[in-house]
């Protein structure tokens, strides 16, 4: 038994210096900022064990340790809401604290899991067929292609708040789907092409919440493609056409407009009004198109740590609920100014309702600084610009600020 827990030691010891010491280049085909990049920019944590005649506990441990790859990261800080005509508010919070583990199970076969601790749930569980570059195949659930900002990680993001206005809304954080973490469950196609220049993804989901089945038999195609003329500039142009399942009703999305008709009222003509609502339960179509694009300063990109760099994005993305139509725009800037001092600037704007008007304009300065890779301190203000309509069917009484600080750190 001494010889066992002695051998479990060593091995766990060898892995441990492994993980810290053992990098490697992204995999070729995930998108540098997504959570299964940052696993993957890891090597097995231990060589693969070579054939013995006699296979002790510790070659079967050193077996299971070389092919498995355990990551995390967590973000807590401090919020508080200076509100026009309204109530403060101040508050320490937990945004998230997240787990991954992938797993090389045979040759050319991957799986990955990601588990969220603050909300206790499963986000993302798939398996991964990797023939070529050109040609790969996943089933599970893990966060759409839809739009070039949705995919990417939080830790890489520089805004506290994480998703652009419009991101957010349009890839599923209106209340119609309430799906907030960007995420579906589906079959998925996605290679390289052109010596890496050339990314496309084909996408067959649900197009509902996470960790649920499909409440209306409808499947949304989301297809996508991202050029690469150079190594540190890109363009992507991405789309979805299908049907949402309304899980409850949403005050953002009635519609109210005049039709061009007379009608009769109580013997006066009065002009026609046509109002489209969407009910809980009710099948309706969900369209949605993204464009943007993103360049930074150094053909090696950027990894946050030591080969820091300029970073421009920006992206619009638009679409369709029923007869409701969105619109959101965002521009973010990183401006490495003193060693692992960074400026972050972004502006962000989403009108949720294009013939009600429900717009909403969020201008965001801050800096943030980078202890070790992937781990930083950030402080930002936010102050959000509310339309007269949004403020209505909102609630919300006026223009409001935020200031937010966060502490992130990777394990």
């Amino acid at each position: 038994m001494k010889k066992v827990l002695l051998s479990l030691t060593l091995v766990w010891g060898c892995a441990a210096i492994a993980l810290a010491e053992t990098e490697t280049s992204e995999f070729n085909i995930s998108t540098v900022n997504t959570e299964q990049a940052m696993l993957e920019s890891k090597n097995a944590l231990l060589p693969a064990p070579e054939e013995k005649n006699e296979k002790d506990v510790a070659y079967w441990a050193q077996s299971v340790l070389s092919r498995i790859k355990v990551l995390g990261y967590a973000q807590a800080g401090y919020t508080a809401t200076m509100q026009e005509n309204g109530k403060n508010t101040n508050t320490f919070d937990m945004k998230r604290v997240v787990m991954m583990l992938g797993a090389d199970i045979a040759p050319h076969f991957y799986a990955f899991i990601m588990h969220e601790f603050k909300a206790g749930n499963l986000l993302e569980y798939y398996m991964e067929y990797r023939p070529s570059k050109a040609v790969n195949f996943r089933l599970g659930q893990s966060k759409t292609e839809l739009s070039m900002t949705n995919p990417l990680s939080p830790r890489i993001f520089e805004s506290i708040n994480c998703a652009p206005l419009g991101i957010s809304w349009l890839c599923g954080s209106d209340p119609l789907i309430s799906n907030g973490s960007g995420r579906d469950m589906g079959l998925m196609m996605y290679g390289d092409l052109f010596n890496n220049h050339l990314r496309y993804v084909v996408e067959v989901v649900n197009g509902g919440q996470i960790n649920k089945n499909d409440q209306n038999n409808q499947k949304n195609i989301i297809a996508k493609l991202e050029y690469k003329p150079v190594k540190n500039f890109r363009v992507s142009v991405s789309g979805q056409k299908g049907y949402g399942c309304a899980v409850t009703t949403s005050k953002y999305n009635d519609v109210v407009k005049l039709t061009g008709n007379k009608i009769e009222v109580d013997g006066v003509m009065v002009d026609e009004v046509k109002t489209s609502h969407i009910s809980q339960g009710e099948t309706y179509r969900s369209d949605r198109y993204a464009v943007g694009c993103e360049w930074m300063s150094s053909i090696k990109g950027n990894d946050y740590y030591k080969n820091r760099c300029t970073v421009l994005r920006g992206e619009v993305i638009g679409g369709r609920d029923g007869e409701c139509h969105s619109f959101g725009a965002y521009a973010s800037l990183t401006q490495p100014v003193y060693k692992g001092m960074d400026i972050v600037a972004q502006v962000d704007y989403l009108n949720r309702n294009t013939d009600m008007k429900y717009k909403q304009t969020d201008l965001l300065f801050g800096v943030q600084y980078w202890m070790h890779t992937k781990c930083r301190v950030q402080a930002q203000y936010n102050y959000s610009i509310l339309s007269d309509e949004m403020k209505a069917v909102s609630g919300i009484p006026g223009n409001y600020g935020k200031f937010m600080a966060q502490v992130q750190f990777s394990f």
